[in-house]
């Protein structure tokens, strides 16, 4: 049986019992080599597995959608994978009974992922490794949580027009994402090199990346609705010079460290410092394209009342980029 006949089989919430009595070395033994690597089954505890097998092998699929080279594709491609998923969670909930029939199907989806992480503490003694394994975890949670706001928002929106914008917007974010995911985590490595906390801590440098876009698009979606939304931020040009004025700062700041070390390690860590100036640089292009999109999405999608909303809420994201990015 093909690893995709199996998570089809054992994740149907249709009474089927292989999602109950599947042995995780069974489910690990129809993995090849990039599968096995990629699969949340791997890292993750007998007695996590043992404890739900069902839902584990339904989160499975996620993260190890996740990891596949292509991630994330084409935005719409990307969104409608994430809707047919969350259709998949929202069927969990339904069928094992959560409470409250009457949320949201936003709501019933994050409640099977909050079980997901609470699963995955069981056994668990919070070793370097497991803390890598939880923090990689609640990332792949947080990009479908990321995704169900896209959604939530494009349903929103009154025009053909504003939900092209939001695409556009979103579809520069994920450029975005990949250079300051390896600006931050690099300057963890910087700042700690060598140390036993690095892989926790780049690992959690992500999850706070992704947390601070979810605020962005929750208050997005508020100012949307007309619910009310916190308007902290500042211009969105003067946010994008502080970031990076924070990050070259930071930068230079560990640069001078490395006479410190050994001279393969000096090399690796000058190779570090390198690769990081050159994520800020490609940076810059996309983020300068991607500020013209926000301010058209704000024109669009905010009135008299709440106009440059989006934008403030847009530069309080980067503020927090930045203090991410000069953690020490």
């Amino acid at each position: 049986m093909t690893v995709l006949a199996v998570l089809t089989c054992c994740t149907k919430q249709e009474g089927n019992k292989a999602g109950k009595d599947i042995s995780r070395d069974a489910y690990l033994q129809s993995l090849d080599s990039v599968e096995w690597q990629n699969s949340l089954i791997t890292w993750t505890s007998d007695t996590a597995f043992a404890t739900n097998r069902e839902l584990m092998l339904l989160l499975d699929v996620l993260y190890r959608h996740v990891r596949e080279e292509d991630f994330p594709s084409e935005v719409r491609k990307e969104e409608k994978w994430m809707s047919a998923y969350r259709d998949r969670l929202v069927a969990y909930y339904d069928s094992h009974s959560h409470g409250n029939d009457s949320i949201s199907i936003y709501a019933k989806a994050d409640s099977v992922l909050n079980e997901g992480v609470r699963l995955l503490e069981l056994g668990s003694h919070w070793s370097t490794m497991e803390m890598i394994v939880n923090n990689s975890t609640e990332f792949t949670y947080e990009r479908c949580r990321e995704y169900g706001l896209l959604t939530q928002v494009i349903n929103s929106c009154e025009s053909e027009e504003a939900k092209k914008l939001v695409y556009q917007e979103w579809s520069l974010y994920e450029r975005m994402l990949k250079k300051i995911g390896l600006i931050a985590s690099n300057m963890v490595s910087l700042n700690y090199w060598g140390g036993s906390i690095v892989g926790p801590m780049r690992t959690a440098s992500y999850l706070q990346i992704l947390n601070s876009r979810r605020e962005m698009y929750q208050t997005i979606l508020d100012i949307i609705k007309g619910e009310g939304w916190d308007a902290t931020g500042v211009y969105l040009e003067n946010a994008e010079r502080f970031l990076f004025d924070c990050c070259s700062t930071s930068v230079k700041r560990v640069a001078d460290k490395s006479d410190l070390y050994d001279k393969e390690s000096e090399n690796e860590f000058l190779k570090t410092v390198e690769e990081t100036n050159v994520a800020i640089r490609k940076l810059q292009p996309v983020m300068s394209e991607w500020i013209v999109i926000v301010d058209k999405v704000d024109n669009e999608l905010t009135h008299d009342g709440s106009r440059h909303s989006i934008e403030r809420a847009a530069s309080f994201m980067l503020m927090k980029w930045a203090s991410f990015v000069t953690d020490e």
